[in-house]
This record gives C-alpha cells, structure tokens and sequence, in this order.
C-alpha cells in the first residue's frame, strides 16, 4: 500500500528548505571605489581597483610603516584598522562591509622608492616644497598643483613656506655669496601638468624662510628652482601669478639668473617644458622666460609665451636677458621658441640674449625685443646689443656656434637717451644683434627674420650699426663665394642690407641681394637649397604665411 504526503505539507518542507539555503550567511558586495588618505600629509588616492598597486607615494609616505584613513559612504566599515601603521610593501588586505552588511575585499600594495621605477610624487604644494629636503631624488606630478595665493587663509601652512604671505615661493636650490650652493640634482618629470600661481619677490637682506637653507645667506638665482645641475626636467608647464617673479627690488639690487623654471641649469636636460601668464619677469643679469642661465645643459621643445598687460613687457632684464634663455654657453637648443616681449640691455635677444659655443636649431621668436628705454650714463661705454632671435652670439675656438633653420618675427626697438657714443655704437639686428669680432666658428645658416628694426636715436654721426639680420659681423659669416642662405624681409625690417655700419666693418654688412619683398619671403621659391621636405613648410594662414617650422606645431 503506497502512502502519499498531502501536497500541502510537501509544499511545506521545501519552503523551509529555501528558507535555510538563504540564511547561510552574507553575500559578497559589489565593488565600490574607496578613497583612502595616506601618511602624514593625508594624501587622498581612490582605490578603484579590487587588487590595486600604490606607485608614486609622496616623499613623506613611509610605505614600511604606513598609516591611512578610508573616507568611507555612510553605514560602511573597513577592517583591519587603516590608522594602525602597516606594511604595504607585502601588501595589505582589506574587508569592507557595506550598509547592508555585505563584504568585499580591497589587497593594496605599495612599493619603496625607486629613482626610476618609482619616483615620489608630488600632489600638493607642500609636496613640491618638499622636494627642497630630497635634492637628489627623482620626482613626478600627480596632478596639476595650484599655488596659493598670497592673502589666502593658511598659505604659509598649505605650501611649508614661513614667509609665503609676504615674498611667496623660495626657489629650490640657489647660489649663496656665504654658506655655500644649495644645488638640485634630481628629477622632475610633470606628466603634461601645470604648476600655477607661481610668483616670487626679492627677499634681500631679510634672508632665508625659516628652517629653508640654515647657515647661507646672500641668496641669488630665482625661479621654481633656483640653481639645478646634472638634473632632468620634462613635460612641466607653469603659468605665473599676475604678479609675476620679481627678482628686482626698488634700491636697484637684484638676484641674477632668473628663469621661471630654473635660474640657473648646469649640465641639465630640459625638454618638453614651457612657461606661460600675464605675470612679468623682473630680474638682473641672465633673465630669461624659462631659464635664465644655461650651462652645458640641452633644451628641447620647449617654449616661452607670456603675455603682459598691454603697455608692459614679459621680461625685463638688466643686463643679457632673452624671452627663453638669458645665457647659454656650450649648451643646445632645439625645437623651442619664444613668443615673449624683452626689455634690456647689453645683450637681449627674443629667443637668448647671449650665447656662447652653442647651438641653436629649428627655433624661433616672434616677441619684440626693446632696449632700456633710459641710457643717460655718460661714463658708461659698452654699447647695448639687440636682436630679433639672439642679441649677442660668440664661440671658443675650435668649437663653433650654430645659428640654423631658425627665425625672428617680432620688431628690434632701439631706444634714446642722452649718451651718444653708447647709441651710435649699439648693434641692432632683426636676427642677431652682434657676431663677436674676437669670436671663434661661428655659422648661421638657413634663417630669415621680417621683424622691424629700428633705433630711435639720432645722430649726424656713423656708423649706425643696424641691419636686417644682424647689426654687425666679422667678414664671411652670413655669406661665403657672395651667397648666403639667410634672408630678410626688406619691407617690414625696413632694412635694405644684412648687417649695420661701414663696409670696412664687414663684407657682409654691405649685402643685399637677400633682402626680399614681403610677397618673395612668403614664396617657397625664393629660399634656395632650403629643406621644404623635412624641415620648412609655407601654408596659407600659417605664420601669416611665411616659412614655418614643421617640427614645432604652431
């Protein structure tokens, strides 16, 4: 006889057996992104990987002995404690229970130092001060770091500067007249970020921020880092505050080697960095737009395009300033420009002031180039020098300074005043304010400049030393067998020969076969043997149509 169970307690039995199956414990979560705040500094990282590799810690992290918080959404919880110092070399596993009380699991690893592999990063302005107490580490942006203002609640306490509210930002490294150089020798590598609001002032006599630099004083060079040797910069912009670097002070005092980037470079690599804002930069000997001096080092794509208020220029320099470079000696320069306003004297130049034993490739400057509007310093001797592209150019023999598939656009200002012999002897060139007589090798091929050239002083007495590409040169420079390879445009220059003065100063001063109309510089065919394949281009709405460089985008 077959029994059978009444459907209703079959119906029974196998709800409680669903029941139990549901109660076996908490599901596991859905991941959700946490973010945690490392070390001293509380640097804030999302976790937004389930297994997740922490490169690039700040210098103040401790990756062996680690503390955190999680800032977690409402009703979640994390174990272990995250405040408890951990070592995150081995990695270190997290549970973090939602509001419903389900769980997932975060693994997060964090390996030390590597000047290579894994650099510090810098993600605050504290940060990028703190690269000032590791000299010779290497160094990445995170992000795009934002400086305070002046006036802004806490400046001092966001940057580490004492004295940030009054003089704002001490460059890292710097030459001291006692106490010895403070030097950086690192990295910097920004990753196509861009550091704002930089601005500095002249500290003077009141010396050093406290606990910045003990035991030196006499400070000079200026800029985000003030003096940096066999180090390596790249992919860094910065756009300066509209106050600018002020490196002057009202008694006439200054420091020298100013450059928004570094002010002096020693045997360095800088490539892919440029400087931008309305802010002005105010400095003594080499000032320049990026850098102000630069020794054995090479520069490459980078730029400088400040644009002042309208009545002002970029940079003044009172003596060798350049709107990229105030001095480069036995260093190189390619793929860069300049787009920035100079005002100086002695030796200024839209791209360098002054160089020695260097060369210069496929750059330009279209920013105009202004002699100190006041020379009244009757004792005073040495004639001012001012170029298009470059204000003074010279070599160590045998080594040889080049000048090639370059070019200079904006106008060539002298100024007046009442020193005489200082204005009949001061060179303006549209490209080149002088070639040294004395110089070694110097070759300048393949260039042109269209900007004005102009002096406003005058006087019954020659020679007046100003040309379209140069104010004055030694023989065979510019031309050789009577050909040149450079050429001017004689209508916007306003200059009908190549080089200023005399014949006797110069064969090359009295040339003036390539001085072309504005119609024949914009005409591809007039620039014989130049390289339109590989290096030039003319394009309609390009350059206002004048040859253009194909290896910088414009």
């Amino acid at each position: 006889m077959k029994f059978r169970l009444p459907i209703a307690i079959v119906l029974l039995a196998l709800t409680a057996t669903i029941s139990c199956k549901k109660s076996d414990g908490p599901t596991t979560a859905e991941f959700q992104a946490i973010t945690f705040k490392f070390g001293p500094d509380a640097t804030s990282i999302t976790i937004d990987q389930a297994t997740q590799t922490l490169k690039n810690l700040p210098r103040s992290c401790d990756p062996t002995q680690l503390i955190a918080t999680a800032v977690l959404p409402t009703g979640f919880t994390v174990s272990p404690d995250p405040s408890t110092a951990k070592n995150y070399t081995t990695g270190v596993s997290y549970t973090v229970t939602n509001a419903q009380g389900n769980t997932y699991t975060l693994n997060i690893t964090a390996p030390v130092y590597h000047a290579v592999n894994n650099p510090y990063g810098i993600y605050t302005p504290k940060h990028l001060n703190d690269i000032r107490n590791g000299l010779n580490d290497s160094y990445v942006l995170m992000n795009d770091i934002d400086l305070p203002n002046l006036n802004a609640a806490d400046a001092v306490a966001n940057v580490g500067i004492s004295d940030y509210a009054t003089y704002g930002w001490f460059s890292i490294g710097a030459t001291y007249v006692n106490g010895g150089h403070v030097i950086f020798r690192g990295s910097l590598d920004g990753q196509n970020h861009m550091i704002s609001n930089l601005t500095t002032s002249y500290r003077g006599s009141n010396g050093n921020p406290a606990g910045i630099d003990p035991g030196r004083n006499g400070k000079s060079t200026d800029g985000l880092f003030g003096f940096a040797a066999q180090a390596t910069f790249k992919n860094i912009g910065i756009k300066l505050a509209s106050s600018g670097l002020i490196a002057v002070a009202t008694d006439g005092n200054s420091y020298g080697n100013v450059g928004a980037l570094v002010g002096r470079a020693d045997t360095s690599t800088i490539t892919n960095c440029y400087v931008i804002g309305i802010g002005p930069i105010t400095g003594g000997q080499y000032t320049g737009g990026l850098i102000g001096s630069a020794r054995n080092s090479t520069i490459s794509k980078s730029y400088s395009a400040l644009t002042p208020i309208a009545g002002t220029y970029a940079i003044f320099s009172t003596t060798d300033g350049g709107g990229l470079i105030g001095w480069a000696v036995f260093s190189e320069i390619v793929d860069s420009y300049s787009s920035s306003s100079v005002v100086g004297s002695v030796s200024v130049g839209g791209l360098i002031g002054i160089i020695n034993t260097t060369s210069v490739k496929t750059s330009y400057a279209t920013g105009n180039v202004v002699e100190t509007p006041s020379n009244t310093v009757t004792s005073l001797t040495a004639p001012n020098i001012l170029g298009g592209l470059i204000g003074s150019v010279t070599s160590v023999s045998p080594s040889t300074s080049t000048i090639q598939n370059c070019y200079a656009t904006g106008a060539v200002i002298g100024a007046n005043g009442s020193n005489t012999a200082l204005h009949q002897t001061t060179r303006i060139g549209g490209l080149i304010g002088q070639i040294a007589p004395t110089s070694g090798p110097v070759s300048v091929t393949f260039s042109y400049a269209t900007g004005a050239v102009s002096r406003i002083h005058t006087s019954a007495t020659v020679p007046y030393l100003i040309g379209g590409l140069v104010g004055t040169t030694p023989n065979n420079v510019f031309i050789v067998s009577a050909n040149s390879t450079n050429y001017w445009d004689k209508e916007k220059t306003g200059q009908t020969t190549l080089g200023g003065g005399n014949g006797a100063l110069a064969t090359d001063n009295t040339f003036t076969t390539n001085g072309k109309t504005t119609v024949e510089m914009k005409a591809q065919s007039t620039f014989i043997n130049w390289d339109f394949s590989a290096v030039w281009t003319v394009a309609a709405g390009k350059n206002n149509g004048y040859p253009s460089l194909r290896s910088i985008t414009q």
